[in-house]
């Protein structure tokens, strides 16, 4: 993590913690732990084998998603009417996605994720969520706005990613 995303993430989260102390509710099932859902937004793939489990918890998930939803995320929700089961392209007024099949092997696919406009914070993981089902995959350096990352076929990601009912995050 370059310096830049490290100040930034540290603003943010000092931020969320002095949120969190001014929390309160009636109802008992509303405390949650704010540095658990932080510490998942900021390191996603350290919670790979715990974030489905987390997400079934309907607070945890509901403040998880107002998180990366106002803080400096690109969100793009999931498709209305999709004609195929597989949807190779996406694209928002933000990024541009793209799913294009290896010429030698039938079983690899490059992504091809290009930003449009311009962000303060840096972008570091691509999320895709369907069904309560979520993962993560680190965002490799970006390059004039474009950045690349080759998926199997038979990978979870890659069913996710081309599902229409799925929802994607960039953070």
């Amino acid at each position: 993590m370059n310096k830049i995303g490290g100040v930034s993430n540290t603003f943010l989260t000092i931020n969320y913690l002095n949120l969190s102390k001014n929390f309160s509710s009636k109802k008992t099932e509303d405390k949650i732990n704010i540095r658990k859902v932080w510490d998942v937004v900021i390191n996603p793939t350290k919670y790979d084998n715990q974030i489905n489990e987390l997400l079934k918890n309907k607070n945890f998930s509901r403040v998880f998603f107002k998180i990366l939803d106002e803080e400096g995320s690109i969100h793009q929700n999931n498709l209305i009417a999709a004609a195929s089961e597989n949807v190779l392209k996406r694209s928002t007024e933000e990024f541009k996605l793209e799913i294009i099949p290896s010429n030698k092997d039938k079983k690899i696919f490059y992504l091809l994720l290009t930003i449009l406009k311009d962000f303060k914070l840096p972008l570091l993981n691509l999320y895709v969520i369907c069904n309560n089902i979520s993962l993560c995959k680190k965002i490799p350096s970006f390059k004039e706005k474009q950045a690349q990352m080759i998926l199997k076929k038979d990978d979870e990601f890659f069913k996710l990613i081309t599902n229409p009912e799925s929802e994607i995050f960039i953070r």
